[in-house]
């Protein structure tokens, strides 16, 4: 136990201060030990519980990136088909003007435009017919 420096008068409580002094001195190393203890666990705790939701919120950021880079080259592909699919209905109407030019049902002018026999006397809708001498 402590040394303490008493009083004279023993028995009237007073022992000059030095060990009360000293006990709370003690007391209180204790609890800022255990108070210093709890602030490094707490400590720990915040930075794995940080660590732990930067290392969610990477994960979560390169999931929605393959997805997005999954989905793009999704679109790219369906893109493709569509202009495939679209250039082979094209083909398809050429071959079949190609078709209709050479069995003499469509007419092919000089200039390329290849107007129908059936459109040969016919005069635009909005412009009057100046074929009477007008």
């Amino acid at each position: 136990m402590r040394s303490c420096v008493r009083s004279r008068n023993i028995g009237d409580g007073y022992d000059g201060g030095n060990c009360q002094a000293r006990d709370l001195l003690g007391y209180r190393s204790e609890k800022r030990e255990e108070y210093l203890k709890q602030e490094f666990k707490l400590l720990a705790e915040r930075q794995a519980r940080e660590k732990k939701e930067a290392a969610e919120r990477q994960a979560r950021e390169r999931k929605e990136e393959a997805e997005c880079h999954a989905r793009e080259k999704k679109e790219e592909a369906d893109r493709k088909k569509r202009l495939e699919l679209e250039k082979m209905k094209l083909d398809a109407k050429m071959k079949l003007l190609q078709a209709k030019i050479e069995a003499g049902i469509i007419k092919n002018k000089p200039d390329g435009s290849g107007a129908r026999s059936s459109d040969a006397g016919a005069k635009h809708p909005k412009l009057p017919n100046f074929q009477d001498g007008r």
